[in-house]
Formats: structure tokens, C-alpha cells, sequence
């Protein structure tokens, strides 16, 4: 179970960092989208990708959505642990049971839409860097949600631990999303 979760975890980050990567290049509304561009040589700068498209997907959207979630319930942990003592763990427990399920579903989003195969090789290389920059990420975020588990497991939680890790699960998860998607509570 552990190990799954894990995984789900892992494979949720990346697609979450990937996600927010991609969809966080917002495209202003007085410019039109660039034209398809040659090749480009070693030498030449990488041009920006046009994800307006991948926006228009409904992939995005829900992405989006399980993202928050993630951001919400890691903000809830945070508030639970702030006084020093977590008073109702069952409910603490639920909270990360969600954030779990989020990235879960986030991840399985995530291969659905990766396995349609609407990106080519090159695109795909291009995008390496940002997938690896991703896969840390998700990396991260896959060590706060180990940690928050252990911490919870407890029959009487570390307040302390449960705090820094969905303080700073939180902080990632807000740094991944595009600034206009950022949740005011």
C-alpha cells in the first residue's frame, strides 16, 4: 500500500510539474499564435511552444483541478497542525488520504493523455528538460507526502513534522501552479 502510494505520488508530482509547466505559459490575448517554425539547429535558441491548444483540453482542466486539491487539503494540514498538537488526527488522516487520491487520479490523467500520442519526437526532446526538471519535482512532493504519512501514522502525530512537511508541500505545489490558477483562501 505504501509502495503504491508512493508511486502515485511520484507519478502524480511529475504530471502536476509537467502540467503547470506546460500550461502555466498563459498567451496574451492581443498577440496571435506563432506560426510553425523550421527546424532549428544546435546553435539556434529554443522558441517558445504554443500550448494554447493543450489549454483547450479538457486534460488540462482537470489536471488543474486535482492540482488544487492537493494545494487545498495540504493547506488544511497546515492549519490542523499550527497550534502545536494535532487535535482530530482521523480528520488530519482523511486530509492526506485526499491528497493522495488527488495525485492519483492526477497521474492517471496524466498517462491517458500522454498516451494518446499527439507529441511527436522532437517535441518530446525539447521537452526533456522541463520532464526532468518535473520528475524532481514530483520527486518532492512525493518526499512530503512519504513523510506526512509516517508522521500521521503515529498514534499521537508529531504536530511539528506534520507542519513543516504540508507547509512545504504546499509551497511546492503553489510554486507549480501558473499564478493565475493560485487559490485565494
Amino acid at each position: 500500500m505504501k509502495r503504491t502510494n508512493l508511486i502515485i505520488s511520484t507519478v502524480f508530482a511529475v504530471i502536476v510539474l509537467s502540467a503547470t509547466s506546460i500550461f502555466g505559459q498563459a498567451k496574451p490575448a492581443d498577440k496571435k499564435p506563432m506560426a510553425p517554425m523550421a527546424p532549428m539547429t544546435p546553435k539556434e535558441p529554443m522558441a517558445p511552444m504554443d500550448m494554447s491548444a493543450m489549454h483547450k483540453d479538457g486534460h488540462h482542466s482537470m489536471m488543474m483541478a486535482y492540482h488544487q486539491n492537493v494545494a487545498a487539503f495540504a493547506r488544511a494540514l497546515v492549519e490542523m497542525s499550527a497550534g502545536g498538537k494535532v487535535e482530530n488526527v482521523d480528520l488530519a488522516r482523511a486530509a492526506l488520504a485526499e491528497i493522495k487520491h488527488s495525485i492519483e487520479k492526477a497521474e492517471a490523467i496524466h498517462s491517458t493523455h500522454m498516451s494518446m500520442g499527439k507529441m511527436d519526437a522532437a517535441s518530446m526532446e525539447k521537452m526533456k528538460p522541463m520532464m526532468d526538471k518535473m520528475e524532481a519535482d514530483k520527486a518532492e512532493v512525493k518526499a512530503h507526502v512519504q513523510a506526512l504519512d509516517a508522521a500521521l501514522q503515529a498514534a499521537a502525530p508529531d504536530a511539528a513534522a506534520v507542519n513543516m512537511h504540508a507547509t512545504q508541500l504546499l509551497q511546492k505545489v503553489e510554486m507549480m501552479m501558473p499564478p493565475d490558477k493560485k487559490m485565494d483562501m
